[in-house]
């Protein structure tokens, strides 16, 4: 998976922002990787230093300096969007590139496993004929379920029989009997197939 920065520009503060850029900045200077940078490094400074002046000038000031400041850090965002771009085109995903720039790396999303175990298995009767209602809460990373049932032992791995699947946690009506069975699930995922859940015993009407 390609690295990528992290820029939530607009939740910064004004000091924060300013930190990023004289980051950024410092990072950059004689960076080889960065040999021909889409806004040069002495137009950053330049805006960082009025940027800076501004902020300053802005605390307990009047009402025209708070909107330069505003105003310049308006420019420090749209200035960092542009280098970002660069950065992002030069190093094509390549992590230790992209932390050189000063950039902060946006998170990478770690791949989900094989799914985990249904919790609260429940068989429920119905008002249908040998109709029983199962339910389970839905499994992080799953994308559909496999239902099992079984009339005989439920601890012999070979009696459990596949009668269906369904694409979420939804309460579901399968065949029963007037007879004991039991019931369980597993939860699939891109990763494979998670364990069987526990097995309640269920008995349709």
């Amino acid at each position: 998976m390609k690295a990528n920065i992290k820029l939530s520009l607009f939740q910064l503060t004004f000091v924060k922002l300013l930190a990023l850029i004289r980051n950024v900045i410092a990072q950059m200077t004689g960076n080889p990787n960065f040999a021909t940078p889409a806004v040069p490094i002495l137009d950053m400074k330049a805006l960082a230093d009025a940027f800076e002046a501004a902020i300053a000038d802005a605390t307990n000031g009047s009402r025209q300096s708070k909107l330069l400041r505003n105003q310049l850090a308006l420019q420090v965002m749209d200035m960092l969007r542009t280098q970002a771009d660069y950065v992002r085109s030069v190093c094509a995903g390549d992590a230790a590139k992209l932390e050189s720039s000063g950039y902060d790396l946006a998170k990478q999303r770690a791949p989900i496993g094989i799914p985990g175990t249904a919790q609260d298995m429940q068989a429920r009767m119905t008002n249908l004929q040998r109709q029983v209602e199962l339910r389970w809460k839905r499994v992080y990373g799953a994308h559909g379920y496999q239902v099992w049932m079984t009339a005989s032992d439920p601890a012999v791995a070979a009696n459990w029989e596949p009668i269906g699947y369904h694409a979420r946690a939804a309460p579901g009506h399968h065949p029963g009997g007037y007879r004991a069975y039991w019931f369980c699930v597993s939860a699939i995922g891109t990763a494979g197939e998670g364990a069987q859940c526990e097995r309640p015993m269920g008995r349709a009407a």
